[in-house]
């Protein structure tokens, strides 16, 4: 493991175990003591930069997720407006499979999702009296739920800048 000496201001290869030892490390150049967890300033910078790399990769498919079900509504709804029965079937699918998978593997956000969106369904097929009807119920499930998530959390954060601003 690569350990930086501020003395000689260079990286020495040390033995794992010396690293987790209990003794010091000792520059094989000066003879000074290394810290343990002493890093090379410039390969810290890289490091950064890294992180930042990966942070904001991981904002972006955050915000993708956030957005993916609004988008799915739209589409469901211009696909039931515009007669287009394929579209609106296939957000419908599309929805409903992420929605699944996202139960599936823990991640789901919208847990109110599993009585609300078979809900919706039901009540549009009574509506409308077909499978169209019940696909669009889900999508106006989706996208009720994105707009009054968006209204409370504009609220809170106004209410936060408000407060922060006294």
């Amino acid at each position: 493991m690569l350990r930086f000496c501020t003395n000689c201001k260079k990286d020495y290869d040390f033995a794992p175990l010396a690293v987790s030892g209990k003794d010091d490390l000792i520059c094989p150049e000066c003879g000074m003591v290394i810290d343990k967890n002493s890093r090379n300033p410039e390969d810290k910078i890289e490091a950064e930069k890294t992180e930042a790399a990966i942070g904001n990769t991981a904002a972006r498919l955050l915000h993708l997720s956030y957005i993916f079900f609004m988008t799915m509504g739209i589409i469901g709804v211009i696909g039931f407006i515009t007669g287009i029965r394929p579209l609106l079937i296939a957000a419908t699918a599309i929805s409903l499979t992420v929605f699944i998978i996202m139960f599936l593997t823990g991640t789901l956000v919208f847990v109110s999702g599993l009585i609300l969106v078979p809900l919706g369904a039901v009540l549009g097929y009574l509506y409308f009296k077909s499978i169209d009807g019940a696909c669009l119920g889900i999508h106006i499930v989706f996208l009720l739920r994105h707009l009054i998530r968006d209204i409370i959390l504009r609220l809170i954060f106004r209410f936060i800048g408000f407060a922060s601003g006294c």
